[in-house]
């Protein structure tokens, strides 16, 4: 089963529009140059293993380079955790990517080059060695057995490409799609910092500005649904305290096209208070827990939209029933001012 990172990072990058310009921005400007991106297409991930095991590459595309029908493969791998075996892992993808394309009918002529490209995202610095030779025991060899040695044998190595060593500047000036910029964001500046709720926050608001313009784009509710449930995963922000954060700096006109999302992630924060107020106690207390964990949520989504709530307004709201605070939360994305919202 694949991790919250692998899964948002194959849904964004397994997309031709979002991975071409990542792959424009990683491979060498010489191959980048050659390669004609309107032909990019990803292809059906092969079976690499020979028994018929679910082993699977992260995504594989297909391309055109320098005119000429030969096809170049890519394969992503993502990682977060550098590891001196991904280079034997990558190995066995290349390798078994090329005899499944023997197993097939009609059987190629000459094989495709394939260029694996390793994303390392996450808190650890990209230090273990990437080369095949670095997991080979040679020692006691003398050097010049060593050299021969080394010489008759196959050789494999790949060059990582670590956001680690990034800057937020720089991955800004790599010329992504929004949606690959704000994947990329979120799982290099956001998730390393999710443990500290402070910091995940203002990791999320430094990006906000791209967030917004996912959003108004064709397919920016689906796009938004699946980051905000990827903070939900690896930060340990509340459901509460993330939709108020998105109220606050991605709210405004592109706010209405995230309704659904908005509602969804409202409904499961009162859900949550719910929860919370069941723990406490017996059933008297079960209903009141529910009721406080509504109003607080209201009155917290109040403030940050309108500013300092009047006494007499938040008196109202702690005594008003789970029907009245449904009925207002339901004005809060629309209202232009607070006496709207609780308008009879």
């Amino acid at each position: 089963m694949g991790t919250p990172h692998d899964s948002l990072f194959r849904d964004t990058f397994g997309k031709s529009e979002h991975a071409a310009p990542l792959l424009r921005a990683l491979l060498p400007p010489v191959l980048a140059s050659a390669i004609d991106w309107n032909s990019l297409e990803p292809v059906p991930e092969p079976q690499v293993d020979e028994r018929q095991q679910n082993q699977q590459t992260d995504k594989l595309f297909k391309m055109r380079v320098g005119g000429r029908p030969s096809l170049l493969y890519v394969v992503f791998e993502h990682t977060v955790r550098p590891s001196r075996w991904t280079v034997l892992q990558v190995l066995s993808y290349v390798v078994g990517i090329w005899k499944d394309l023997r197993r097939r009918r009609p059987q190629p002529r000459l094989l495709p080059p394939i260029v694996p490209v390793v994303v390392s995202l996450g808190r650890r610095r990209w230090r273990a060695s990437t080369d095949l030779v670095s997991l080979l025991d040679l020692d006691g060899l003398l050097a010049a057995q060593r050299t021969a040695l080394l010489a008759a044998m196959p050789q494999f190595r790949f060059t990582p490409h670590d956001f680690t060593a990034k800057t937020p500047s720089e991955v800004r000036a790599m010329g992504l799609s929004l949606l690959g910029l704000c994947t990329i964001a979120a799982q290099q500046f956001v998730a390393p910092v999710g443990h500290d709720d402070d910091a995940a926050v203002r990791a999320i608001v430094d990006w906000a500005d791209v967030a917004r313009q996912v959003l108004v784009a064709p397919t920016g509710q689906e796009a938004f649904a699946a980051l905000s449930s990827y903070f939900l995963k690896v930060t340990k922000l509340g459901r509460r305290r993330l939709s108020i954060v998105f109220d606050k700096h991605i709210g405004g006109p592109s706010m209405k096209k995230f309704e659904s999302t908005y509602d969804r992630i409202t409904r499961e924060s009162r859900a949550e208070g719910k929860a919370e107020g069941k723990a406490e106690g017996k059933a008297e207390g079960r209903a009141e827990g529910r009721a406080e964990g509504a109003a607080a949520l209201l009155h917290q989504l109040l403030q940050r939209r309108f500013g300092a709530i009047p006494k007499a307004t938040a008196a109202r709201l702690a005594k008003a029933s789970n029907a009245d605070v449904s009925r207002w939360a339901a004005r809060v994305l629309d209202a232009a001012t607070l006496a709207e919202v609780f308008a009879d």
